[in-house]
């Protein structure tokens, strides 16, 4: 199965970002816009891994999560990958918090548990960001700069983090469909939050 761990979308800031994203797909070029319903914050991709794999890397992150934080991620306006050269992924980013350097750590854990099952462990840091959208032919600098003016002025509010979940990802046609198999909840609230 193809599976990855993440924190489901906030519910309200979906809400708030749904508009957003549809106005900015109608005004931008072509590129592969992710459904609201599908964001979510992506934690560790596992890639293809056996459903005894998956089992054993979501016995290793359950405590990972217990231990880890929830609270509200303070949103950053726009996130355009890679940094440098030709834009693939348009995002919403992230602010530094206690609660981002939570996520920070369990994803740390969650890469040493990857490992153990032999999948290839992460060479970036982690970046919490919520896919927008996926750009295969080249953006003209107007729109992409277009695309980071309307995600900074926004004003999209916190993202709320209280669980990941590991999830099951099928592809197809209209877009890849996420199945929950594991849920678990974060453990101590942030000061911030609390």
């Amino acid at each position: 199965m193809r599976a990855f761990l993440a924190v489901p979308a906030d519910p309200a800031w979906a809400a708030a970002a749904a508009p957003v994203a549809a106005r900015l797909r109608a005004e931008s070029p072509r590129a592969s816009w992710t459904r609201a319903d599908a964001w979510h914050l992506t934690v560790k991709f596992l890639g293809e891994v056996s459903e005894e794999n998956a089992r054993g890397f979501g016995d290793d992150v359950a405590a990972a999560a217990s231990e880890s934080r929830s609270g509200a991620l303070p949103t950053a306006g726009a996130l355009v990958l890679p940094p440098r050269g030709r834009p693939r992924v348009l995002a919403a980013g992230f602010a530094p918090s206690d609660v981002g350097a939570a996520l920070a750590e369990l994803a740390r854990r969650a890469d040493q548990a990857a490992a153990r099952i032999g999948v290839e462990r992460e060479g970036r840091p982690f970046r919490p960001h919520v896919t927008l959208a996926r750009v295969r032919d080249p953006w003209p600098a107007a729109a992409v700069e277009a695309f980071r003016r309307a995600l900074d002025g926004a004003g999209l509010p916190a993202f709320r983090c209280e669980r990941c979940v590991l999830y099951e990802s099928r592809l197809n046609p209209s877009g890849a469909v996420h199945t929950p198999l594991r849920t678990f909840a974060f453990g101590s609230p942030s000061e911030a939050s609390a």
